[in-house]
């Protein structure tokens, strides 16, 4: 096989370039073509000036030039079909992102689908898109900061959508990305454009503004952190002042036990205790997909749809023959209001406060407009705010037991207290 020698490759090449040539790679590509083309007719048995000339006339009338100018054509038909496709997705994204929060915001259906579609766009379709035009258009040298912005806004709009579907890892990512955005991309970005700025002062107060808004998103990242703590806290407060109350409830039934209205109480606070746990473990059961014994164990915290709207709506409002039903928590509460106001005489019960705290009445909500008890506390509530309220309920219901208990310990005929009437 023929082979073509150094200097008559630089010849080839030199030739490819004195007839505008201008693309390095359209260059290389070319003249890879014509060495090829060159060595195949050389072993045909033509000689090398031969083979070149019949090579180069196979490009036609228009010659290189010709080749030049279809392949920038092709090119910018291709380009701007890209910046049509990166357009298109950036719209879609956008108008998806915007209505999926406007759903979420009303808490209509489709929301989620729509942020997680708007969200795989952005990351996934533009975010590539824009760092394949910045890094064809860009000079070497911005190539770190363009890489850098892309891995930021891949890292946080992935984390944003983690943080609002409420899945595993969401922080991490968004602080991921907002320290390549905060300690990368944005410094760098605005260091160049200072230098190169006709009016600094607007440059460098820009660049602040833009540092101060990172600071602001990362520290409320790190409030809602400091929120979940919070209601952990708050959790553990509740579980602490009900085994308070039971506690000192089991002694004092001890010391009543040979009276037949210390069981009556505890008989009615427990089934209505009971009543409220079960709802409880009904809503963890159904929103997280596990088994009657896994909700009873089951940590707050470790919950995926703690904050989920629907799913507590759908089962507190949803059946209204059903032993979940909103109805359920109402009657319990009754049913333990009523059975501990039997114990005090006629004269005390108007003036001991032994009915739960919950306020079964019509209540308003911030517009002013009255909604029934049942709508105010549990109706499109987050699902850890639904459980935080049914807690607090068991908590009154321990809290007015333990009345009970207390005021007929301090009967003189403890074993004969008055009946309910």
């Amino acid at each position: 096989m023929s082979e073509l020698s150094e200097q008559q490759v630089a010849l080839i090449s030199a030739y490819i370039k004195q007839h505008g040539i201008a693309q390095d790679e359209l260059h290389d590509d070319l003249l890879d073509h014509v060495c090829t083309s060159i060595e195949r007719l050389m072993d045909d048995g033509k000689n090398f000036e031969d083979a070149f000339e019949q090579t180069i006339k196979l490009f036609g009338p228009g010659g290189l030039k010709q080749v030049q100018q279809q392949t920038f054509e092709l090119l910018t038909e291709m380009n701007e079909t890209m910046k049509k496709v990166t357009f298109l997705f950036g719209l879609t994204s956008t108008f998806l992102l915007l209505a999926g929060t406007i759903f979420k915001l009303q808490h209509w259906f489709g929301a989620g689908l729509m942020i997680v579609v708007g969200a795989g766009l952005l990351a996934a379709g533009y975010l590539p898109m824009v760092l394949y035009h910045k890094l064809k258009e860009s000079p070497s040298n911005e190539r770190l900061v363009h890489v850098a912005g892309y891995l930021g806004m891949s890292l946080a709009t992935v984390g944003a959508l983690f943080k609002i579907m409420h899945w595993p890892g969401a922080g991490v990512m968004l602080i991921a990305g907002l320290a390549f955005l905060g300690f990368i991309y944005v410094p760098i970005y605005y260091f160049k454009k200072y230098q190169t700025s006709v009016n600094k002062p607007i440059t460098l107060t820009t660049s602040l503004v833009a540092l101060t808004c990172l600071v602001v998103v990362f520290a409320l990242v790190n409030v809602n952190s400091s929120v979940k703590f919070d209601q952990g806290l708050a959790f553990a407060e509740q579980q602490s002042m009900t085994d308070s109350y039971t506690d000192r409830s089991t002694k004092m039934y001890v010391a009543l036990e040979d009276v037949s209205a210390a069981s009556d109480i505890k008989s009615v606070s427990q089934s209505g205790w009971q009543q409220l746990e079960e709802i409880k473990i009904h809503l963890i059961t159904t929103a997280e997909g596990i088994s009657r014994a896994e909700a009873q164990t089951m940590p707050l915290a470790h919950m995926g749809k703690k904050y989920n709207y629907d799913i507590p709506t759908h089962i507190l409002f949803g059946d209204e023959g059903s032993e979940f039903n909103i109805g359920a928590i109402g009657e319990a509460l009754r049913k333990v209001d009523d059975g501990l106001q039997g114990v005090y005489s006629e004269e005390v019960r108007p003036l001991v406060n032994s009915s739960l705290t919950a306020d079964l009445s019509i209540m308003f909500d911030h517009n002013g407009q009255s909604v029934d008890w049942e709508t105010f506390h549990f109706y499109q509530r987050p699902l850890i705010g639904v459980i935080g309220h049914i807690s607090k309920l068991q908590i009154d219901i321990r809290q007015a037991e333990y009345q009970a208990l207390m005021y007929l310990l301090s009967q003189p005929a403890a074993s004969d207290p008055p009946s309910g009437g």
